[in-house]
């Protein structure tokens, strides 16, 4: 299945990420590339879909069914080996820029997009709940990071730090929100009406949706459910419940300060325009 050039690659490689190992997969008609920048419910979606393809969630752990792709620190040749062992359809989970994935016309790609507010607030709680032997052997340095969200916040809005910029992400994905085989979906939407998203998820994916695969997903896919079946969710890096966590919005509200969320929105349309500032506020649909 050749390859379609509508962008120019790039080649991304940090701490955590090398996007040439998606070279050394052989693609398959109807891969799935599930992308979020990171704290925009990715295992959520993760979940949906296998729910959506294979009906069931009959595996010990999501990561082996559905893996991070260009995480540079697992194994290659047993990655890949896995990869090519895994049933169609594949779908696979990425922290990439799309110009930095291979790009296929019989590929699915999802983008999943939050408020900004939200992703730092996520993500504090996400590194305060790595466990001491995580922060120890991290290739980033985390022994360092506040305890104190508002100064958590600064930091990551000018920088990303301690991982990559949130706005660049964004702006990217949006670009390409028209093409075809490329969807974005809001965590707003899918945390507010499940059922709907869903249903475009599967839309989307040209999977017929019925009334009972329909109330399974949504039983599945229920934070109740997967904080009852963490182990198929959970990294081992992270104390034990503390993966799934809230999945809420608006939790930044009481401790960020007026003008420090003034100033957000103000970055927020300078870098990416007035329509998607105001998509990546309000969610619904996108212009």
């Amino acid at each position: 299945m050749p390859s379609l050039s509508i962008k120019d690659k790039v080649v991304v490689k940090d701490y955590l990420r090398d996007s040439t190992i998606w070279d050394c997969i052989t693609p398959r008609v109807g891969d799935i590339a599930i992308a979020s920048c990171y704290k925009s419910g990715t295992t959520l979606t993760q979940q949906i879909i296998n729910l959506l393809v294979h009906g069931h969630d009959d595996f010990d752990h999501l990561h082996d069914l559905s893996p991070w792709v260009e995480h540079k620190h697992d194994l290659l040749d047993e990655k890949i080996e896995q990869i090519e062992k895994l049933p169609d359809r594949r779908f696979f989970k990425t922290h990439l820029p799309f110009e930095a994935l291979p790009y296929y016309p019989d590929w699915k790609y999802i983008c999943l997009v939050r408020d900004g507010r939200d992703v730092a607030m996520s993500l504090f709680n996400h590194l305060h709940a790595l466990t001491p032997e995580a922060r120890l052997t991290s290739p980033i340095q985390l022994h360092n990071i506040s305890s104190n969200f508002p100064e958590f916040w600064e930091e990551w809005l000018e920088t990303g730090k301690p991982y990559w910029d949130w706005f660049e992400f964004i702006k990217i994905w949006w670009k390409v929100r028209h093409v075809p085989n490329v969807l974005l979906v809001h965590y707003r939407d899918m945390i507010d009406d499940k059922p709907t998203q869903i249903e475009k998820i599967a839309d989307f994916l040209q999977i017929n949706l019925d009334k009972p695969l329909k109330e399974i997903i949504l039983h599945k896919s229920s934070l109740e459910y997967m904080k009852q079946n963490s182990q198929k969710f959970e990294h081992r890096d992270f104390e034990k419940h503390r993966f799934i966590y809230k999945g809420s919005n608006g939790r930044w509200q009481t401790l960020l300060s007026e003008q420090q969320s003034k100033y957000y929105e103000e970055i927020l349309s300078q870098k990416l325009g007035s329509a998607c500032a105001l998509w990546i506020k309000n969610g619904g649909e996108y212009l």
